[in-house]
């Protein structure tokens, strides 16, 4: 009787723990008219709201009979069940290791660390719109928060949860475009599983396992995605926005040789429009496509020329209209 009473007692514990899926989306804008995204690198957050460092052990399980060892942390395993949602939506994404790089090359990443790591607190400092004006072109940027990764195991019973917040914020304007937070959870024991001895032993271990958590986590995502879906994409979607990864000129000193000219070279996706204007002096400068992705374009100036400390920004146009722009910082350039 005293083990049936414990056994009574877990369960009504485990029961009261086990909670309804709760998923409060608000959606702000027409998900059917596109805009260019940059998902920005995921952060785990512990129960204080805050930045926590990722446990590069919550995905592997100390039970190896019944657990798979994966490489992710959870933040990184979340992100990538958003990014592939959001291709089925009707919104021009960025692929995401191009805006790793382009975060790493603009000084977010965590100084001395190898492999570079990111500052996600910079991260998620950043100002939107310098994050899209000055180093991803883009209209808006989505934030992702993983507030619970959790298994517990009772002895009878093993519940999971998996909690995410979801925030897009327009660059222009600043608002919440779309935002979500989302929790769920399943279990295995006595109350999912058959009632035999040996199931009562297996099932809640089996709960322990990383395909519960990871398939919880994708119905979770499924849900919170799901008010951004559209299934009429648009034809343009089936492609990547232009994209650029470098861009460089000739003048290192920021200075144009009195009879000399100012070369600007890009590296990027094949097949588009380029050109750069130089500050307020000149736009639309064209650029030729010399071998594929790699653009080449040149500045004459005119002996009755005269300007001081103007931005190169080097822009890419494909046949859709879409437009990428990134300007060069090494240096400003001038001529007298």
């Amino acid at each position: 009787m005293r083990i049936l009473r414990a056994m009574s007692i877990t369960l009504l514990t485990v029961t009261a723990l086990g909670c309804a899926g709760t998923f409060k989306p608000q959606l702000n804008f027409n998900p059917s008219e596109p805009i260019r995204i940059a998902v920005l690198p995921f952060a785990q957050m512990d129960e204080q709201g805050r930045l926590a460092q990722a446990d590069e052990d919550l995905l592997i399980d100390n039970v190896s009979i019944v657990s798979s060892k994966l490489k992710r942390s959870p933040a990184q395993f979340v992100q990538g069940l958003v990014q592939t949602e959001l291709s089925k939506a009707s919104l021009d994404i960025i692929p995401p290791a191009l805006v790793d790089a382009e975060l790493i090359h603009a000084g977010y990443g965590v100084l001395g660390s190898n492999p570079v790591k990111m500052d996600l607190a910079k991260v998620f400092a950043a100002d939107p719109a310098t994050l899209c004006s000055k180093i991803l072109s883009c209209d808006a940027v989505l934030y992702g928060e993983v507030t619970s990764w959790d298994r517990s195991y009772y002895g009878v019973q093993a519940v999971a949860t998996v909690g995410v917040k979801l925030k897009l914020i327009s660059a222009r304007t600043k608002k919440t475009l779309y935002e979500i937070d989302a929790k769920d959870s399943d279990s295995r024991g006595i109350t999912k599983g058959p009632t035999g001895f040996s199931n009562l032993v297996i099932e809640p271990l089996k709960g322990l396992d990383n395909e519960i958590i990871t398939d919880l986590a994708r119905n979770v995502i499924d849900k919170s995605i799901e008010p951004l879906s559209n299934r009429n994409r648009p034809e343009f979607l089936t492609s990547s926005a232009p994209f650029i990864i470098a861009s460089a000129h000739d003048a290192p000193s920021g200075a144009i040789a009195k009879t000399g000219t100012l070369t600007v070279v890009a590296f990027g996706s094949a097949g588009n429009t380029a050109s750069f204007d130089l500050g307020t002096t000149a736009q639309g400068i064209p650029m030729l496509e010399r071998a594929p992705g790699h653009y080449i374009g040149e500045f004459v100036p005119l002996q009755s020329d005269s300007f001081k400390d103007q931005a190169i920004t080097v822009t890419l146009k494909d046949s859709f209209g879409r437009i990428t722009s990134q300007r060069i910082a090494t240096s400003t350039i001038s001529y007298r």
